[in-house]
C-alpha cells in the first residue's frame, strides 16, 4: 500500500521519472507550452511552480539550486530575467491546462500545458486560443493519418 506517497509514479523507474520531469520543465520554461499527456502535466506542476518560486526569489542560492534541476541555460535566462519579475505578484496557479482529446496508439488523454500571463511578455490572448485550436486540429489530422495508415 501506497500510504502517505506523494506524486504518481507514471510507470518508471525514479530516475527515469525524476530526468522526464526535468525534462519537461526545461521544455515549458524554454517553449510557454507544451503537449503531453494529463498524467504527466499534472504531476510536472509541482516541479514547476518551485521552479518559478526560486526565479521570484532571485538570489544565487536560489540560481544554484534551478541550476541542478533545469537542463539548459536558455531556460534559466528566462526563468530569472522574464518569468520571475512577470510572476513576482501571483502567489500561485503559474500554468493551466486543457484537455486536447485521446491517442490513437494507447488512447492516452493529451493535454497542452501553459504558462499563465504569457500575453503580459509578447503574445495576445486571441493569438493563444488560436494556438489550442490549432493542436486539437493538429490531434485530429495525426489521428487521421494514423487511422487511414492501419487500414
Amino acid at each position: 500500500m501506497r500510504h502517505l506517497k506523494a506524486g504518481k509514479r507514471l510507470g518508471v523507474t525514479t530516475s527515469h521519472r525524476k530526468a522526464m520531469m526535468r525534462n519537461l520543465v526545461t521544455s515549458l520554461l524554454e517553449h510557454g507550452e507544451i503537449k503531453t499527456t494529463i498524467t504527466r502535466a499534472k504531476e510536472m506542476r509541482k516541479y514547476f511552480d518551485k521552479m518559478i518560486i526560486l526565479g521570484k526569489r532571485n538570489t544565487l542560492h536560489s540560481r544554484r539550486q534551478a541550476l541542478a534541476f533545469v537542463k539548459t541555460k536558455e531556460a534559466m535566462e528566462k526563468l530569472f530575467d522574464e518569468y520571475g519579475p512577470l510572476y513576482q505578484e501571483r502567489n500561485g496557479g503559474y500554468t493551466r491546462i486543457y484537455k486536447l482529446g485521446n491517442r490513437l496508439g494507447d488512447n492516452a488523454q493529451l493535454a497542452l500545458i501553459q504558462m499563465v500571463d504569457l500575453e503580459n511578455v509578447g503574445s495576445t490572448p486571441e493569438k493563444k486560443d488560436e494556438t489550442i485550436t490549432a493542436v486539437k486540429e493538429d490531434l485530429k489530422k495525426e489521428t487521421e493519418k494514423e487511422a487511414a495508415s492501419e487500414d
